[in-house]
């Protein structure tokens, strides 16, 4: 069973070094993370000497001694999050420096800057909420790396159809994504998901249309055309294979 994060911040700060700045050989009680957004640096971790880049986070664990410093241009701009563990999970299961996507990372440090400027209760949570997910994608890039290439490669597809799954979403884009040729795109498509790429957006569409016919009161047709199904009645039999009754019946038997 997996364990509970359950995280409170502590400290947060936004810090463009210069040539010179250092953070002096120390140990801290609680978990530092810090994400360089630019420039270089350099870290000491119980002795070990690490250059940091943009895209870098560095896991700080409590009772570990270590130092960070700038000595040139182009200096480092980072985040610096201090926070507590509590609960089930009382260390992180991250590397000391890692690479991390910065379309992920950029916006969560952005929100979270935005969130310790708010106060009230609501805005805490919000604070440790963020600090969650950043964790969580940390990890979940980690997981990446250990990962085959070719389950990468699906996991980058399946974002790129989940960004709008009832736009037009050809094979050809799809293999474009995935950077494989057709055959080996099939076949890891199925081992990671199950079925086949027609089928996974099709399951997709028809959730999304689910919601479509309670929500509103668009005729079928037109729920079928925005869900991505330009064929009202294809639509209609995938609708019944799926959920065993037509749309209009779905419709009637849900709504009070």
């Amino acid at each position: 069973m997996e364990k509970r994060l359950t995280v409170e911040l502590h400290h947060f700060v936004r810090r463009q070094t210069f040539p010179g700045w250092e953070i002096r050989p120390r140990r801290i009680s609680d978990h530092e993370l810090v994400y360089v957004v630019q420039g270089q640096g350099d870290i000491t971790i119980e002795g070990r000497h690490i250059r940091l880049e943009a895209g870098d986070l560095v896991c700080f664990r409590p009772g570990a001694e270590h130092n960070l410093s700038a000595d040139r241009e182009p200096c480092m701009l980072f985040y610096g999050v201090h926070f507590g563990l509590e609960g089930e999970m009382d260390e992180l299961p991250l590397l000391d420096v890692a690479k991390m996507p910065s379309r992920k990372m950029d916006p969560l440090f952005r929100s979270l800057e935005e969130a310790v400027r708010q106060k009230g209760e609501l805005w805490k949570w919000r604070q440790d909420l963020i600090v969650s997910q950043i964790i969580c994608e940390a990890m979940l890039a980690l997981r990446e790396e250990s990962e085959p290439i070719d389950t990468v490669r699906i996991r980058r597809v399946l974002e790129y159809i989940h960004e709008d799954p009832c736009r037009p979403l050809p094979l050809e884009a799809l293999l474009q994504r995935a950077g494989v040729r057709k055959t080996a795109f099939l076949q890891s498509f199925r081992r990671v998901t199950g079925t086949t790429p027609l089928q996974y957006i099709q399951n997709l569409r028809l959730e999304y249309a689910c919601d479509l016919l309670i929500e509103t009161d668009l005729p079928v047709a037109q729920a079928a055309e925005r869900c991505g199904f330009s064929d009202p009645f294809y639509f209609s039999r995938c609708f019944r294979k799926r959920y065993g009754v037509g749309p209009r019946q779905w419709r009637s038997g849900r709504k009070f």
